[in-house]
């Protein structure tokens, strides 16, 4: 009866612990699955998100489309706001500039230029540092304008150029604008400009510029 009693409880201990086993393994392969379909789905989001960005069958990449952001030209679009200048992008709204001035540079005819003891700047030379030199003015120009809108004006300089190329002397000739603290500030500005070397003499400049909205 003993012997029996003892049987039934060393197969019981055997049956428990083979439920245990069993169970334990089962839990850890379950894990296991589960953490690898963790894994393929993120690597699939993951796969899924470049696909999206270097898709060449996508809208945005399709040769020939415009890419939203770009013209026909492929140059960028910006639009110019209080502070820094924002692109536009997809999705969000542009930033349209109310006082986008402009600044027209004179022609050749124009400029009046004299070259003194042996200098010989052109005014092809003159008119190539005011080309790179317009978006400083124009910067000026747009906060002037932005406080008065409707503002323009032309101003003639004069301004004398040293054989080493920094200015020396500046003066307004002429002003349209009605405005002294603007003239004021593109004569000081003008006046911080470099030009070229040359081996001996001075250039006298004479040139107008005219600002309009």
């Amino acid at each position: 009866m003993k012997m029996c009693k003892m049987k039934n409880f060393f197969i019981a201990i055997v049956v428990a612990s083979v439920a245990f086993v069993f169970s334990s393994c089962k839990e850890e392969t379950s894990r296991q699955m589960e953490s690898s379909s963790s894994t393929v789905t993120k690597e699939s989001v993951k796969f899924r998100r470049i696909s999206a960005k270097i898709d060449s069958n996508s809208n945005w990449y399709r040769r020939g489309k415009p890419i939203p952001g770009f013209n026909e030209e492929r140059e960028t679009t910006f639009f110019l706001c209080d502070s820094p200048v924002m692109s536009c992008f997809p999705g969000y709204p542009p930033v349209k500039n109310m006082y986008k001035g402009h600044v027209k540079i004179p022609s050749l005819s124009d400029i009046d230029l004299k070259n003194e003891n042996g200098a010989n700047r052109t005014a092809s030379d003159v008119m190539k540092v005011f080309r790179q030199r317009t978006p400083g003015l124009r910067h000026v120009y747009n906060r002037y304008l932005k406080k008065n809108p409707g503002f323009q004006g032309k101003i003639t300089l004069k301004f004398t150029i040293a054989p080493k190329g920094e200015i020396t002397d500046v003066s307004i000739v002429s002003s349209t604008t009605q405005n002294r603290k603007f003239d004021v500030e593109i004569q000081q500005l003008v006046g911080s400009w470099v030009f070229f070397r040359v081996k001996s003499g001075e250039t006298i400049v004479s040139i107008p510029l005219t600002f309009t909205e």
